[in-house]
């Protein structure tokens, strides 16, 4: 009876965090370069990855900005931060005073040859990287992949911190640039609204299972002729 308990507590536990993390889900679905993130159930009961990030592309809009750039394929921008160097999709940028390129958090974007500074001329940035004004061409998008994506964490502010060896950071080389774009979250909102009322509803029926078995129990302890 009490292991029973135990595997109905377990359960519910499971269905909150997946019901938290759809619900997470939901509220970046208009964030820039958003990847959503997968409970997995089996892993759930191991108590190892709880949950995995869903790294497919979202769709590629046209803004006419040209400081937005989108990434189609594996990659991130390099983004230097107070925290050190961080990761992201989100590439809605701008210039700020100094004509740094920086994103929305106000945080350097990063060349191949450190932060990009522009002089504010006629931007062109090719479908690899290559940033040039006025027809010279200057530095680079400093875009990377990661020999194992699977040591990205999230860290919040759109940005993943990587976990793994700094030799398996690599120049990433199956990726396409395209300047005036951006990528939108592939946060489907359908399926999020049918998974969470599916959460929801196993939660309700595990809770329910729980009261039943509390009052059994109750009635075995208070009346041993049941027994």
């Amino acid at each position: 009876m009490i292991s029973g308990i135990y595997g109905l507590v377990d359960g519910s536990l499971i269905q909150q965090l997946r019901f938290d993390t759809l619900s997470n889900n939901l509220a970046n679905v208009n964030t820039n370069g958003f990847k959503q993130d997968i409970v997995s159930f089996d892993e759930a009961l191991t108590l190892k990855y709880l949950t995995s990030v869903d790294m497919s592309s979202g769709p590629v809009v046209n803004t006419g900005n040209k400081f937005d750039v989108a990434l189609e394929g594996p990659g991130f921008f390099k983004i230097q931060t107070s925290a050190g160097i961080r990761y992201s999709r989100d590439g809605s940028f701008t210039l700020n005073r100094d004509g740094m390129l920086v994103n929305q958090n106000g945080d350097q974007v990063l060349g191949q040859n450190g932060p990009i500074t522009l002089s504010g001329g006629d931007l062109t940035i090719g479908r690899d990287g290559q940033i040039s004004e006025n027809g010279i061409p200057g530095d680079k998008l400093g875009l990377v992949d990661f020999k194992e994506p699977r040591f990205l964490q999230k860290e919040g502010m759109n940005y993943y911190v990587y976990k793994g060896k700094e030799g398996d950071i690599l120049t990433a080389e199956k990726i396409t640039v395209q300047q005036q774009h951006l990528e939108k979250s592939n946060v489907n909102v359908t399926e999020e609204m049918i998974r969470m009322v599916e959460s929801f509803r196993a939660f309700e029926a595990v809770q329910k299972a729980i009261q039943n078995t509390d009052e059994m129990t109750s009635k075995l302890v208070n009346d041993p002729e049941l027994l």
